[in-house]
């Protein structure tokens, strides 16, 4: 059921030009353009005013100089070669096996590599935790349905020109992150801990944060290099833990998804970097200070496209 921008702006205590503008900006989930009107869904929840948020950013990031052309250079020539469907997801499954085990080693999480090849051979294992067997799982099928969205790989279909993520994809994300796990989690935001408010001059809640996040990364980090730019969702998510519950592998999910929908191959640490991985990301929340993590994760890229190019050639 919809109802029309008149009514929207009559519950919303807003004006019905101002709804317009809020729907050409793509500002309303699920709003639907027939003709001249807007269709807006009736249980669309009402956009915090962006106007009010222009001056305010979650943190000043920074990521050194950098250069990509490498990178480019080899998913260009990736890009330019015929590609077997079938021959790259086997491919693709592969390096998911590898994006559980470093990012649940971000986590803290047990699960070594004989418990995973048992899990995903479809026997559950004795030694690690049922929740933790499912949130792999979970993981497996959410980055399975990302490159049956977005491609193959690092870019098998057409390259998405617009932002993967909406609030409420990235609300639907965590809800089939904790499925079988936590059915009721993600109903609402996680409240500020009392040394959160504390520490900070502006107590801000999350969900005026995650707004904030969202207005960057839908607007000031459009034109950044795909990497930078999911990198820099990564590490928003990760500081402001929206959640608070698996939060290194809710934000990876976010980082793997934005990269497929930008023609790369998702990114992750190899386990025997957990180490080094964790100390720069204490840079990045803390600081703001994303060069070592960037760094870290363009070598990523660089292996993972290797992987692919090699494969395909064999």
């Amino acid at each position: 059921m919809y109802m029309s921008t008149k009514q929207a702006a009559l519950q919303w205590g807003i004006s019905e030009r101002r709804v317009r503008i809020l729907c050409s900006e793509g500002r309303i989930d699920g709003v639907i353009r027939s003709g001249w009107a807007w269709n807006i869904p009736l249980d669309a929840a009402k956009p915090t005013d962006g106007r009010q948020l222009r001056h305010l950013k979650n943190m000043d990031m920074r990521i050194g100089t950098m250069n990509f052309s490498s990178l480019e250079t080899i998913r260009d020539e990736f890009l330019s070669n015929q590609k077997d469907e079938q021959h790259l997801m086997r491919i693709f499954r592969n390096s998911i096996f590898r994006f559980v085990l470093g990012t649940f080693a971000c986590e803290d999480l047990e699960m070594g590599n004989e418990d995973l090849a048992l899990l995903f051979s479809g026997c559950f294992s004795s030694s690690v935790s049922f929740d933790t067997q499912l949130l792999a799982l979970n993981v497996r099928s959410l980055l399975v349905h990302f490159a049956q969205d977005s491609g193959l790989g690092p870019g098998y279909k057409k390259v998405q020109p617009n932002p993967f993520f909406t609030e409420k994809a990235l609300i639907q994300l965590y809800k089939s992150l904790l499925q079988g796990i936590d059915d009721e989690a993600a109903l609402s935001y996680r409240d500020l801990e009392p040394s959160e408010m504390e520490r900070e001059e502006q107590s801000l809640a999350v969900a005026t944060r995650m707004e904030i996040l969202l207005r960057q990364y839908e607007m000031d980090w459009k034109a950044l290099h795909p990497l930078v730019r999911s990198l820099f969702l990564f590490g928003e998510l990760l500081r402001i833990r929206p959640f608070g519950r698996y939060d290194v592998v809710f934000a990876s999910l976010a980082l793997a998804g934005e990269l497929l929908a930008s023609g790369f191959p998702p990114a992750f640490v190899d386990v025997h970097q957990v180490n080094e991985f964790k100390a720069s990301l204490m840079l990045t929340r803390t600081r703001g200070n994303y060069q070592n993590t960037v760094r870290m994760l363009e070598q990523s890229l660089h292996h993972e496209i290797a992987l692919y190019s090699r494969k395909e050639s064999s």
